[in-house]
C-alpha cells in the first residue's frame, strides 16, 4: 500500500539527493550532458572552501540570515502569541480579528513581499524616505539597501516580517494547549505573571520551542529568495549567502559540480546543528 508514496518519495527526493552527492565530485556546466561529467575528487571543495568569498557568505548565513532571524521571530513571535492568547481580546470579541491581522504577512507571497518592501525602502521615492523626509528626520533620500551600514537590517526586517506569522501560530497552539489547572495552581501558590510565565509556560512550550527552532533554522538557512531578489548579494558581495553562492556558481560560473559541493557543505552544517540541537534538548527533557 505504500509502496506508490515511496516510488513518489524517492524519486522526487532520494535520487535527486544521490545525484547531487555524485555531481560534487565531478566537473560538469549546465550546457553539457551528464554523461560528460569529468571525476575531479575534491578538488571542488578546495576550490569552494578556498574561495576568499566563501568564508563571508557562511558568516551571513549563519550570524545574519539565520542566527538574527531566528531568535528575533522567537521573542516576537511569543510575545505576539502571548498578546493573541490573551482573555482581553476575547472580553473585547477582537481575538478573530487580531489572529486573522496576524497571518496577513504570511499569505502574501514572498517574491511580493520582498517587492513591496523595495518600494518602501527605495532611496529616491521610498515611502519609509519620503515619511522620515516629512518630519524633517532626512534632508536626502537613504538607499537603505546599497549601503553596508544598513542593508542587513533591511533583509531581517524582510524576513522577520513574512516569516513570524509561523512562530506566532505555532506557539499560540502550544499556549491554547496548557491546561488552565496549572496557572490556578501557580497563582495559589502565589505566583504572579512573570513567575507563572518562567515555570508553567516556558516549559510547557519547550517541545513546540524545540520543533519551531529546527524547522525555521533550516528553512532560514537554505533560503535563497530573499536575499537574491533584495540585493542579489550586494552590494559588491556584502550580502551574499550560501545560497545565492550555490546559484551563481551554477548558472553564472557554469560549475554545477561546485555548486553541488557548496549544497553538500550546507546539508552538512544543518545535519551537524539538527543532531547537536536534538540531543541537548532531549537530555534537558530526561532531566
Amino acid at each position: 500500500m505504500s509502496a506508490p508514496a515511496l516510488v513518489i518519495v524517492a524519486l522526487l527526493f532520494l535520487f535527486p539527493s544521490i545525484y547531487n552527492v555524485i555531481l560534487a565530485f565531478q566537473k560538469l556546466s549546465p550546457f553539457e550532458a551528464p554523461g560528460d561529467a569529468e571525476w575531479s575528487g575534491l578538488r571542488n571543495f578546495q576550490n569552494v572552501v578556498g574561495d576568499p568569498q566563501f568564508g563571508g557568505a557562511a558568516f551571513n548565513t549563519v550570524f545574519w540570515l539565520t542566527l538574527v532571524t531566528v531568535v528575533m521571530r522567537l521573542i516576537f513571535g511569543l510575545a505576539l502569541a502571548v498578546a493573541l492568547h490573551s482573555p482581553v481580546l476575547g472580553r473585547w470579541r477582537v481575538r478573530g480579528l487580531a489572529r486573522t491581522m496576524a497571518l496577513i504577512p504570511w499569505m502574501v507571497p514572498p517574491v511580493v513581499a520582498v517587492a513591496a518592501w523595495k518600494w518602501i525602502l527605495d532611496g529616491n521615492s521610498g515611502v519609509l524616505n519620503q515619511a522620515l523626509a516629512a518630519l524633517g528626520l532626512i534632508d536626502g533620500g537613504i538607499p537603505f539597501l546599497a549601503q553596508t551600514s544598513t542593508v542587513w537590517w533591511c533583509i531581517v526586517a524582510i524576513v522577520v516580517w513574512r516569516e513570524l506569522p509561523f512562530v506566532v501560530m505555532v506557539l499560540l497552539a502550544g499556549l491554547q494547549s496548557i491546561p488552565d489547572e496549572q496557572y490556578e495552581a501557580a497563582s495559589l501558590d502565589g505566583a504572579g505573571w512573570w513567575k507563572s510565565f518562567l515555570n508553567v509556560t516556558v516549559p510547557n512550550l519547550r517541545p513546540v520551542l524545540t520543533v519551531v527552532v529546527l524547522v525555521t533554522v533550516i528553512a532560514t538557512f537554505n533560503n535563497f529568495v530573499y536575499v537574491w531578489l533584495t540585493t542579489g548579494g550586494g552590494p559588491g558581495t556584502y550580502t551574499a549567502v550560501l545560497a545565492t553562492e550555490l546559484y551563481s556558481t551554477a548558472f553564472f560560473g557554469n560549475d554545477l559540480g561546485g555548486a553541488a559541493a557548496i549544497g553538500l557543505i550546507m546539508t552538512a552544517i544543518m545535519a551537524v546543528f539538527a543532531v547537536m540541537y536534538m540531543r541537548v534538548t532531549s537530555k534537558e527533557d530526561a532531566r
